[in-house]
């Protein structure tokens, strides 16, 4: 006796549950990103010259699903110069993509130095990212 299986519903559902997950992904990255620019303009240090405003706006994301990236997110692309958006798209390119991740970067050569320093580059977005999901 030979059965025959129709799983083409189970496909569209798997389908449909890989767009939720991407999109709450995307939405709980781009919060921590908001929760990152809170907590620089709550932060009381004020001693860091921001010359440029590049580290502050080459700050992005990239969302993976099962190895291939689905979303990207650089954060200030209206500012003048072009330069922080490059290179965190850069960095970006380089990052492994297997598994789903969320991946954040800031591309500006210098921002593992300021953040060394005790200054919060990247430090409040990632902690957020981790609250949010790993949420019970």
């Amino acid at each position: 006796m030979k059965i025959e299986k129709d799983i083409s519903d189970l496909t569209k559902f798997i389908d449909g549950i890989e767009d939720e997950v991407v999109d709450f992904m995307d939405e709980k990255a781009r919060e921590a990103l908001i929760r990152q620019k809170e907590a620089r303009l709550l932060s009381g240090k004020r001693d860091y010259l921001n010359h440029t405003w590049n580290l502050r706006s080459a700050l992005g994301y990239v969302i993976t699903y099962e190895g291939k990236e689905k979303r990207r997110f650089i954060g200030d692309q209206n500012h003048p110069d072009p330069t922080a958006a490059a290179e965190t798209n850069k960095v970006l390119n380089e990052e492994n993509k297997a598994g789903t991740s969320i991946i954040f970067a800031d591309g500006m050569y210098y921002a593992g130095f300021v953040s060394s320093k005790g200054y919060d580059v990247i430090d409040t977005a990632e902690l957020f990212l981790d609250q949010e999901l790993n949420k019970q």
